[in-house]
């Protein structure tokens, strides 16, 4: 007898993230025993620090509106784990999540079990053929070169969304080592497309010239006129040399401006969608897509961000500046190997938030909110308190709902998936 839903999900906890991980070229004898499903897919391959989530369903929405069907690969996700795998913006069915599960676990049996993260690509995969979608978009999971996602034998192009600091254990400590990482994804004479100003250019450069790859080198000049208000921002963008576009995203996230920006010249500079793509379906896909988690305002006055990295931290903090409120409140949690003293020094030193909640995580590798909030207290806070996301709920909707206070919601995604739960 099979398992159910939740015992496959716990089954896949189970499984190793980051340690045991196996070589590339296990991955591909995995995929090509489960039958080689990406040769039936037409793929676009993302990786980035930070903002690469944002892109895949920026691409994922305007290729919707153009008639499209698509396939998203993402992660984390923050309450339910078919988030992981979409199917023209929808969550995959449980149905569909079970047999694809079953069909990996029963190969891992014969062979040898994939990590977390590569079994949930594998079951993607699966998927993404049975659905027949036109483009699969696949999210790294942690760096590129190595990657699960990289064993794809083709790609239409790659995207590489920014270089920042995170997870250096695993992909080095400079720009110039995470950038090479990250640059592993691209394939020989295929588009790369990337911000001019990226961190570690040179790597992505020196990449995709020993690869033959056509670089598409973008200059935020091309962004243009931004204005923001209480709920969205409006700004034109130069999307191709002589045209230009008015859009509209319906957050109040700045940096939702260069990640959209990097979605619409992808598809159009690529040349993959000449005959496909028209002017009305970058304005609506850009103006309908939602994603929750990133400036998300799940309820009146209380805002969720997963800022769990310095430049994740900076872009936040610029967005929250804007925002106009009296009094803010922020609710924080995080994992115990992301770097946490450069973020809380940020956080405090901001000056933005009148108090503070650490919160507890239902993790084990959360960082415990007692510790935390000791830093918190260390780098200057005043009013720092430790509580736990079912009373973070409470202590948020008291503050957004009597006191007119703008609540934050921040740190890891793991923590806004667990309050989600509970809001829900």
């Amino acid at each position: 007898m099979g398992l159910t839903y939740d015992e496959a999900v716990k089954y896949i906890y189970d499984l190793p993230k980051f340690t045991d991980k196996h070589t590339i070229d296990e991955c591909r004898e995995l995929l090509d025993k489960l039958g080689a499903p990406d040769e039936h897919l037409k793929v676009i391959h993302v990786a980035g620090t930070n903002g690469k989530g944002s892109v895949c369903v920026y691409m994922e929405s305007i290729l919707m509106h153009a008639g499209i069907k698509t396939g998203c690969f993402v992660s984390p996700h923050l309450v339910d784990c078919t988030e992981r795998i979409r199917i023209n913006g929808a969550d995959c069915s449980k149905e569909a999540f079970l047999k694809a599960f079953d069909t990996v676990k029963t190969l891992g049996e014969e062979m040898f079990m994939p990590t977390f993260f590569e079994f949930l690509f594998l079951m993607a995969m699966l998927i993404f053929k049975e659905e027949a979608v036109d483009i699969a978009i696949l999210e790294t999971g942690l760096g590129g070169r190595l990657d699960a996602t990289n064993t794809v034998r083709d790609k239409l192009f790659s995207v590489i969304t920014s270089i920042g600091y995170d997870h250096c254990e695993y992909l080095g400590d400079t720009y110039e080592s995470i950038a090479a990482e990250k640059a592993g994804i691209i394939m020989s004479d295929r588009p790369v497309i990337y911000w001019e100003d990226t961190p570690g250019r040179s790597e992505i450069s020196r990449v995709a010239k020993a690869r033959d790859s056509v670089e598409i080198a973008l200059d935020k000049s091309i962004i243009r006129d931004i204005h923001r208000n209480i709920s969205a921002i409006d700004f034109c963008l130069q999307y191709e040399y002589d045209n230009f576009i008015c859009l509209n995203i319906r957050t109040t996230a700045l940096y939702q401006v260069e990640n959209a920006s990097l979605a619409v010249c992808a598809l159009v500079r690529s040349g993959c969608f000449d005959d496909k793509l028209k002017e009305d379906d970058l304005i609506a896909g850009i103006r309908d897509m939602s994603w929750p988690g990133r400036m998300d305002e799940i309820e009146p006055g209380i805002i969720t961000d997963g800022a769990h990295n310095e430049p994740g931290v900076r872009a936040f903090l610029d967005s929250v500046r804007g925002d106009g409120a009296a009094t803010r409140m922020l609710i924080f949690g995080c994992m115990r190997d992301k770097d946490h003293a450069k973020e809380i020094t940020m956080f405090v030193s901001s000056g933005l938030f009148d108090v503070i909640y650490v919160s507890d995580i239902d993790s084990d590798r959360a960082a415990p909110a007692f510790t935390i909030a000791e830093e918190f207290k260390s780098a200057g806070a005043l009013n720092v308190y430790k509580t736990d996301a079912k009373g973070a709920v409470k202590l948020a909707r008291e503050a957004a709902s009597k006191t007119g206070c703008m609540v934050y919601i921040t740190g890891s995604l793991y923590l806004i998936g667990e309050m989600r739960g509970y809001m829900k």
